[in-house]
């Protein structure tokens, strides 16, 4: 007699997995569609805007701009000296020890 072996496992672990998959995604499209229809989707606040407008009065116009007096712009100020790089002595002496200027001393060789 012809012995029967339980095989298939791997088989049908697959054929489960994509039925898993299926499923999902015929739930999330299920979900996802959109209701057809004159179906309108208002709320209390639509409702309470639409009726606030109704009972506000219409606004008042607003008065003609009167033109401003002229003004002048402000003179300008007297720009500060501010540093100078060639007769700053820390500033020389700091570019002279970094190497930026002709005071640095040769590199040895």
């Amino acid at each position: 007699m012809a012995e029967k072996r339980g095989g298939g496992g791997f088989f049908w672990g697959v054929v489960g997995f994509l039925i898993g998959v299926a499923a999902t995604l015929a739930v999330l499209a299920f979900m996802s569609r959109e209701t057809s229809g004159d179906f309108d989707p208002r709320t209390a606040a639509d409702e309470a805007a639409e009726s606030a407008q109704e009972i506000a009065p219409a606004a008042p116009a607003l008065p003609a701009p009167t033109p401003k007096a002229e003004t002048r712009a402000p003179a300008p100020r007297e720009p500060s000296p501010g540093i100078d790089p060639d007769t700053d002595d820390q500033i020389a002496d700091d570019a002279a020890s970094s190497g930026m200027t002709s005071r640095a001393p040769p590199p040895e060789e």
